[in-house]
């Protein structure tokens, strides 16, 4: 009995005489080799990050040029010759390269941001007497988290959450309102 190209007796899905168990095979082969393909991928991205983060590819870089001139030219990469120590050299250079790159992602860029006052945009310039005042914006030397939008007559105060801005408070300037 035949019913929608699959025969019961014989246990065939298509009409070209494939087993039922090959298709299960198959469909759990392929399930599989999805996952694994998806873990490999995230792995991948994580080292990618890990290396540009920490600025690896400086000293990784460097270690292929060494192999290119170990098999090609039979070069002693870490003996005590003077190829070697200028080599050595110049990868401990390449590490205190990565170092830096390291020092500078993690610790100088975060506190750079952190005692940032400035302003972070305005337009002081207005194209007529009916747009509306642009604020000066800048982050709250006391607070951190407040971020400050100055008018001509008042402070308008947000505090981040999330994605977003919610206004916390307005204060008004003396005698502008």
């Amino acid at each position: 009995m035949t019913i929608f190209g699959f025969d019961r007796e014989g246990a065939v899905c298509y009409p070209q005489g494939v087993k039922l168990t090959g298709c299960l095979f198959g469909g759990v082969l392929s399930g599989v080799l999805g996952v694994v393909v998806k873990v490999l991928l995230r792995i991948l991205n994580y080292a990618a990050k890990v290396i540009c983060t920490f600025g690896l590819y400086i000293p990784m870089a460097y270690l292929l040029y060494g192999a290119v001139l170990w098999f090609a030219f039979g070069f002693g990469l870490f003996e005590a010759s003077v190829d070697g120590r200028l080599y050595i050299f110049g990868f401990a250079l390449s590490v205190g390269c990565a170092v830096v790159i390291t020092v500078r992602k993690l610790i100088v860029k975060p506190l750079k941001d952190y005692f940032r006052g400035e302003v972070i945009e305005y337009d002081a310039k207005r194209s007529s007497p009916h747009t509306p005042e642009a604020p000066k914006i800048y982050r709250s030397r006391v607070d951190r988290g407040i971020i400050v939008y100055e008018y001509a007559n008042r402070y308008d105060l947000y505090e981040q959450r999330g994605n977003g801005l919610a206004l916390v408070k307005t204060e008004w300037k003396k005698n502008k309102r």
